[in-house]
Parts: structure tokens; C-alpha cells; sequence
């Protein structure tokens, strides 16, 4: 698994200095009447030069239905979900390439309560609270396939860590509060497509669809 990651990696920066150079040696050029014309991208969206930040949420939260299976036998469950949620930012390396830093977070929390009889043989009631989080954060590329004064259209991959964090926490005597990590893969990788646009010159709506984080997310598109 680590030399797949490692291999769309090393073809992550393939494309990217092959695209940088291309435009670096040879600009846009328009041969469709025949005659070699510089062609201006003043005009698109994002070019050369332009940061974006991108606040974003996204859908559906995986792992929520094994986290609520059989509360209905539980005293007092309840649940809570966050995420996927987080924030992106791009730096235009070229007119139709980027790279930058894309942060995924996601959690899940659950309580629930259990009746029981003490050591003196009193009933006392006991509550038990879970937690997960996991994080991660990725190199990002895009590659921007099209754009007009105010879309964007783009391809990214992104590969990067991957973070779990699980807290227990119960005033139980019998247990204690742990904290503790892992992961059985310590990296991870995303592959979408998205489109920007754009109602003023700094300010947008980003929509993005892809798999490893949220299948489908959208925020807004800030361009520095």
C-alpha cells in the first residue's frame, strides 16, 4: 500500500514540473486559424500567482450508523457527528496548475448510561462517554482543466496523514478515563474533481466531488 502512495506521488510531481516547464517555455498558444497567437489568459478565474482559501463541509459522515447500532438498548444514548469538515489553500504555480494544503477532520461522540448496584448495594446509575477523531492532512495538486472569468474547473489528488484519536471517559470505579491513537494506514489520499465560480472578483463558491474524505463538499472560495 505505501508503494502506491509513493508511486502516485512520484506521478503527482511528474505532472506537475512537466505542466510548470510547459508554460514556462512555451506559452498558450492558439493555432486554430492557423497562425501561432499568443492567447490571453487575463481573463480566467485563477491564474499564476493567485492564492485561494477555501472553508469548506462536506458529506456523508461514514461511521455513524455502526456508532448508533443498538442504541435502542442503551440508557440515555445520544450521539453527535461532526464533519467531514475543514479547509483548503492553493497556490497557482502556473495558469492550470496548483499545489497546496487540504485539512480533513471528522469525530464522532457518544454517551449512554448504565443502571447498576455499588459495592454497598445501592443502585446508582453510571455514565460512559466515547470519543473518535481523526484528521488528515494533504499535499495537494490541481490541476485546473478549464476556466472563463468566473469558473474554475479542476482536477486534484492529495496525499498525506492519517490521524485517529479515541477518548473513554466513565465515572464508573471500576474503569478508568484513557486516551489513546492508531490507525492501521498512516497515510491517505484523495482524488476529486471540483468547479469554482466566482460572483466577484475575491469571492466564490466552491462545490467538489471525490473519494477518501467527503464524497461530495462545498464552501466558499477566497482568492487573495
Amino acid at each position: 500500500m505505501k508503494n502506491i502512495y509513493s508511486s502516485l506521488l512520484v506521478f503527482a510531481f511528474s505532472f506537475l514540473f512537466a505542466n510548470v516547464n510547459s508554460q514556462t517555455t512555451n506559452p498558450a498558444v492558439d493555432f486554430s486559424d492557423g497562425n501561432a497567437v499568443k492567447s490571453d489568459n487575463s481573463l480566467n478565474a485563477v491564474k499564476k500567482g493567485t492564492v485561494i482559501i477555501e472553508p469548506w463541509y462536506g458529506g456523508p459522515l461514514f461511521g455513524r450508523a455502526i456508532y448508533t447500532a443498538g442504541n435502542d438498548s442503551l440508557l440515555n444514548f445520544s450521539y453527535t457527528g461532526l464533519g467531514p469538515m475543514g479547509g483548503a489553500v492553493e497556490f497557482l504555480l502556473a495558469d492550470n496548475v496548483g499545489i497546496g494544503i487540504d485539512f480533513i477532520y471528522t469525530s464522532h461522540s457518544w454517551n449512554y448510561s448504565d443502571a447498576s448496584v455499588d459495592a454497598n448495594g445501592n443502585s446508582v446509575i453510571y455514565d460512559y462517554n466515547y470519543q473518535s477523531a481523526r484528521q488528515r492532512i494533504h499535499l495537494r495538486f490541481n490541476y485546473h482543466f478549464s476556466q472563463d472569468e468566473n469558473v474554475d474547473a479542476y482536477f486534484g489528488i492529495g496525499v498525506g496523514t492519517n490521524t485517529r484519536t479515541y477518548t473513554f471517559d466513565t465515572n464508573h470505579p471500576g474503569f478508568d478515563s484513557q486516551d489513546a491513537g492508531g490507525q492501521l494506514i498512516p497515510v491517505s489520499m484523495r482524488i476529486c474533481v471540483g468547479t469554482r465560480y466566482y460572483f466577484s472578483p475575491n469571492l466564490g463558491l466552491v462545490a467538489e466531488a471525490g473519494i477518501g474524505g467527503a464524497l461530495v463538499r462545498a464552501g466558499l472560495s477566497i482568492k487573495l
